[in-house]
């Protein structure tokens, strides 16, 4: 059985009813905020059911083009969920760095698909890579097929990896501040359980922020929540208060 947009629109009106729910009891905005943000994405993809494979369409590489904006600004909302599961005081003193790093990797992602014209092509057969602009229907869900260049691609024992500005970002800048825990658990449960679902490399991106809106919900409403806390990270000493001695 297919997705749809209804399919995709019930998906939006869940994760944005958790999301006005945790706002009313006042979570922290790095929770529902992010689950705002991909709830956003799939109201984005019930539109693009709505123009899908008619690549001729202007509305559906507009939407096409937005999908992969959604993309590249995806660093900040998972690093900001991220910074909530360490230390206050740790989170205070790295969250500066992490944004930057997710506004240059935000740059880098976009010099991906400007068409320079001394810049190679990469084929199709990548993910979300093609020779067009446009969403398309893929095993059961949106893939988007998008023309991209092969600068800052990188090389990692004979394989090519197209993202690399995404994967530091999302993955490893995480991971280096010390918030394991959530980056494993997203790991899992994102890029992982959506390349299960489907074979298509176009495809499994727009999957991915599917099921990000299923785990989210689970990060905010069960117990796995205080299990994604970590309580020290490598890199800083918690502070001790000072006591005085006199009297």
């Amino acid at each position: 059985m297919c997705w749809n947009g209804q399919a995709s629109t019930v998906a939006a009106t869940i994760g944005l009813m958790g999301c006005a729910y945790s706002a009313y009891r006042k979570e922290p905005f790095a929770l529902w905020g992010c689950l705002a943000f991909f709830s956003l994405m799939e109201i984005l993809q019930a539109f693009t059911y709505t123009v899908i494979n008619s690549c001729s369409n202007p509305m559906n590489q507009v939407a096409t083009l937005l999908g992969f904006l959604h993309i590249a600004i995806q660093p900040f909302f998972i690093n900001a969920i991220s910074l909530y599961f360490i230390p206050e005081e740790a989170r205070n003193k790295v969250k500066n760095y992490a944004y930057f790093a997710c506004f240059v990797c935000l740059i880098m992602m976009i010099l991906k698909i400007y068409p320079f014209e001394w810049a190679s092509h990469i084929p199709k057969g990548t993910t979300l890579c093609s020779d067009r602009l446009c969403s398309v229907s893929g095993n059961w869900h949106i893939a988007w097929e998008i023309p991209v260049n092969d600068i800052l691609s990188i090389t990692i024992f004979h394989f090519k990896v197209v993202w690399a500005p995404y994967l530091f970002a999302a993955f490893i800048v995480p991971l280096a501040y010390g918030s394991w825990r959530f980056t494993i658990f997203h790991l899992f449960l994102g890029p992982g359980l959506a390349r299960l679902t489907t074979d298509n490399l176009n495809e499994f991106p727009a999957v991915w922020c599917l099921l990000s809106i299923g785990f989210l919900l689970l990060v905010i409403k069960t117990p796995v929540r205080s299990w994604l806390f970590v309580k020290t990270v490598w890199w800083h000493k918690a502070s001790t208060p000072k006591i005085d001695r006199h009297p």
